[in-house]
């Protein structure tokens, strides 16, 4: 089976730092080897972790570990909208190795800040975004070390432990296993998939392959495939000239029955219906727009670096940086 590292993160602008904010009516459950905490901007959502479900909303901070698998949903017509800043385990490396071994344990962070410790840790995730975005000279410093102010709150403030060398090695094996095994579906999503052929691939029976799916992605692997092929159906769902059938077919269902039932779940609407409404936002001549952060046409998007640059002028925090060091007192 082909390694591929499920999720896998582009540090384009900043080694082991990236930052972007993302629409989302429906993320399949998914993990990547980074930290990754989020500022939720607009909107309330569901994340499903595999120990707990949290809820979310303006706001609030959220805080997931490398290689935790969850799953977000908006729990609004509109996409939730989060800022989010991920950071490779291999980030400041050189001066605190066990870094990597850090397992913090408060997903929502208002349940173990004040909100004056919240508030500042996200003003400081804002100056970090606008830097970042803005782009200006040495801005990859500024960034740097406004995070590194954040990790130390975080360090300070968050309950975490130090899991052992031992763990951490049995926990990169699993995602190693994991990111293979997703991997192989987001290939192959388009043919006849059974769990048997990704367990023989792996070794593995496929009654442990099961279980082992189920523990780590809180999903069945019927239900993760489908989601997959979901995912993929609105990628062509607004392609001239394509039938449902055809899209059926590209995306390995047998027949538009479930694709409905997959619609109707997630949208309140037929496939039909949907394609009539996504009809009707387009333009009638021109070229499209970029498509708007509150578009509920899409499960997952990403905002353009213009789109991040306006929503900070908007709110008007596109002004000079302030270089302080308060803190998460």
């Amino acid at each position: 089976m082909k390694q591929n590292e499920y999720e896998r993160i582009r540090y384009e602008r900043i080694p082991h730092l990236h930052l972007f904010i993302v629409s989302i009516s429906f993320r399949n459950a998914h993990l990547h080897r980074a930290w990754e905490l989020g500022l939720v901007l607009k909107g309330r959502g569901r994340v499903r972790l595999r120990e707990r479900t949290v809820e979310i909303g303006p706001g609030e901070l959220l805080l997931l570990n490398p290689n935790q698998s969850h799953e977000i949903a908006s729990l609004e017509s509109a996409p939730v909208q989060i800022l989010i800043l991920q950071t490779s385990v291999h980030f400041c490396e050189e001066y605190m190795p066990a870094l990597r071994r850090v397992e913090f344990d408060c997903p929502c962070l208002s349940a173990c800040l004040t909100d004056g410790q919240r508030r500042a840790m996200a003003d400081r995730m804002l100056d970090t975004a606008r830097a970042y975005w803005q782009a200006e000279p040495y801005s990859q410093l500024y960034c740097v070390a406004q995070y590194c102010l954040v990790l130390r709150d975080l360090l300070r403030l968050v309950p975490h432990r130090m899991i052992s060398d031992a763990e951490y090695a049995s926990r990169t094996k699993k995602a190693d296993r994991l990111a293979r095994v997703t991997g192989y579906i987001d290939e192959h999503y388009s043919e006849p998939l059974r769990l048997s052929q990704l367990a023989r691939a792996e070794g593995v029976t496929t009654a442990y392959l099961s279980h082992f799916l189920r523990d780590n992605l809180n999903i069945t692997f019927q239900d993760y495939l489908n989601t997959t092929r979901f995912e993929k159906a609105l990628q062509f769902i607004d392609v001239p000239g394509l039938s449902l059938l055809d899209i059926c077919m590209e995306c390995g269902f047998s027949d538009s029955r479930y694709l409905n039932k997959l619609f109707l779940q997630r949208f309140g609407c037929t496939a039909k219906e949907y394609r009539r409404r996504l009809a009707e936002c387009a333009p009638v001549d021109g070229e499209a727009p970029e498509p708007s952060p509150d578009s509920p046409v899409a499960t997952e998007r990403i905002w353009s670096v213009p789109q991040s640059l306006a929503w900070l002028a908007e709110c008007g925090l596109a002004g000079e940086r302030t270089e302080t060091d308060g803190g998460a007192d």
